[in-house]
Formats: structure tokens, sequence, C-alpha cells
């Protein structure tokens, strides 16, 4: 019996629903197991139609789980806790990721990579701000293959799954302009939708988008709600780090509805947790859902991970790219088997939000 050959158009309409080339030239990057074509011919390569249908039906169509780490608050670990999860996913769990730096102070992008190639790139305009600057001066300059970094990470100098979109300073003055992106050129462009139609080639090649948000709720941190499926709020476990969580689930909700599109809270994380009554207390709290107990409203408090981040020099000093190393547990420290916990958590939380 002969068999029956395919190629990327004809796969792309065995889908269901059927998908464009480029889904599917993205889904052989994203997935280890997509079928080895049998014969790479002139006009491009070809695969065993049954196989193929075999792996549609087990694997293709996922849509990758975009998350944004928020806290209006700065200083509560955010970012490390962000570029600690995104590692783990791609060293420890074969998680093809991408760490998406909204944040100005770009500190997970030099954690991830050397402040000399940051100043090379940003220079260049292979940063996020330039793809803000296009839509300001109607220009079109970003590009965004061209931007990513893969195998980003000191460990093991680059981990090949993880791929970052970096930040810049320039963000700082950019975010105060945005808003009036739509007097520039034309009127149906929205400042809040550019992040999203930037990543529509490429998201669908990886299996999580993570998102290291600004510590404010404006419009660069609503351009990675926007793209977003869930959020987490890193949160130290005290009166003042807590008193914004209800702001944040308030404002996403409303955004959420706003725009018509589901964002879902995965979860709060303590982080620079210390053995103290006052921790003790909140944390207490938090795990039992009373954070929103005394506030007139419907929504709930999201749930406390049960792993945490204990206060830790070393825990922050391995968030920046410094000396190589060979493991994250080198670079993590004693809370190496906390963020491993808690990336476990958080991919149990996604399966269970999926179902």
């Amino acid at each position: 019996m002969i068999e029956k050959l395919v190629g990327i158009s004809e796969i792309a309409e065995m889908a269901e629903p059927p998908v464009t080339k480029q889904a599917v030239a993205n889904w052989r990057v994203r997935y280890d197991d997509f079928p080895k074509p049998v014969q790479t011919l002139q006009s491009g390569p070809v695969w065993n139609a049954e196989i193929i249908e075999a792996w549609l039906e087990a694997k293709a169509g996922n849509k990758p789980f975009v998350i944004s780490f928020i806290n209006q608050k700065g200083g509560v670990a955010k970012t490390t806790t962000a570029v600690a999860v995104a590692e783990v996913l791609a060293k420890e769990f074969r998680k093809h990721v991408l760490l998406i730096d909204l944040d100005p102070q770009t500190s997970a992008t030099i954690g991830l990579i050397s402040e000399e190639e940051w100043a090379r790139r940003d220079a260049d305009g292979r940063t996020l701000a330039q793809l803000f600057k296009d839509k300001l001066q109607d220009e079109q300059k970003f590009d965004i293959e061209e931007s990513i970094i893969r195998g980003v990470s000191a460990v093991d100098g680059g981990i090949p799954r993880l791929e970052l979109l970096p930040s810049s300073i320039q963000f700082i003055e950019l975010q105060e302009k945005l808003p009036f992106v739509a007097m520039h050129g034309n009127y149906d462009k929205n400042p809040q939708d550019i992040l999203r139609r930037a990543l529509q080639p490429v998201i669908d090649r990886y299996d999580f988008v993570i998102i290291d948000c600004p510590p404010s709720l404006g419009v660069i941190t609503k351009n990675g709600l926007r793209v977003s499926t869930h959020y987490i709020i890193p949160t130290i476990p005290d009166i003042l780090s807590t008193w914004g969580i209800f702001q944040i689930v308030n404002s996403v909700a409303y955004f959420s509805d706003d725009i018509n599109w589901q964002i879902k809270p995965l979860g709060i994380v303590a982080t620079k947790v210390q053995a103290n009554a006052l921790h003790d207390r909140i944390m207490r709290q938090l795990s039992e859902g009373r954070l929103f107990n005394e506030l007139k409203t419907d929504l709930k408090q999201p749930p406390l991970f049960k792993n945490f981040i204990k206060q830790n020099v070393d825990t922050a000093r391995g968030a920046e790219f410094l000396a190589p190393m060979h493991t994250l547990r080198q670079k993590y420290k004693i809370n190496y088997d906390s963020f491993y916990g808690l990336t476990t958590e958080i991919l149990e939380a996604c399966k269970t939000s999926k179902n």
C-alpha cells in the first residue's frame, strides 16, 4: 500500500479547526514530538498523512498558557519569581517558554542576558521599546524574529527552550505617550492591542508565555493582560503589600469584561517570607481565602499557592546575570525547591483551569 504524503498546506487543512501554514510551522518548533518529515522535496517537506492525523488528534491546536505576573507595588520579588518559573518550566519540565519583559526596570532581561548584549539590542531597536515607538511614530522598524533571543539564562550557557523578548528603560517615557497612540496615523489603532498583534505570528510556538508586567495597571500592563489567559500575584505577606490585591483582581475583572476576553487568576505567591508573627498571620489569612472578607464584593480572593519563597539574599543575587552556573539549584540556593514546587502547582492549576 502506497502511503499518502501531505505538505504543510494539507496539514493546516487537516487540523480541527483548520489553521494557517504559519501555525503548522510554529508547531514544528514548539513540539519536540512533531513527526519528522518522510522526505524534503524541492517544494518543501512532506509527511506520512496517517502519522500526522494521529499526532493532530493527540496534540495539535493546544493554545499556549499566557501568564502575567502582576503587582502594583515594587520590591515584592515579582520579577525574580517570573524568571524562576520560566527557567524551571523550560529546563526541568522541558516546556517551550517565551518570557516577555514589559517592566521598564528591565530586571528580567538583565537576569537572562548580559547588560552589554541588552545595550546593543536596545540601540539597534531590537527590544520591545521599538514595537511601541513604531506605533507612536507610524513606522514599522520592529522585527519580532530579530528581537526574540533564543536560549537565554546564565545557567548552562543558556536554556535551549527558553526565549526572551527584552524590555527597555525607554518604556518609562513611552508609557506616558501610549494612551494617545490612536491620534497618530489611523484612528483604529488600539494602544492596548499592540503586543497581541505583534505576537500573532509566533505565539503558537510556545507552551507557556510568561509576562513580567510593570508595577502599575497602566497601558503597558494592559498590553500584557490583553494577550494573557491567566495572571499570578506575587506578594510579601504583610499589610502594605497585600493591601492592593483586591484592586488588582477588581481591575483585571473590569478589563476582562471590557475586552470580552477571559483572564483567570491562577493564585497568589507569598514572597520574601520571614519567620515572624505578622507574616504567619497574613499567610494564614491568605491560605483561608479571607483577604476580601471585609469588602462588599462578589469577587473571590485568588488562592494562595502552597509553595512560598523565603527571604534570602542569595536568591536575589541569583536573579542577576552573573557568573555562569550549571544548575538552577546553584542559582536559587535554598529557594530552588520552592520555585520547583510552585511551578508544579502552576502546571496543575493550568490543567485544572483548562478542564
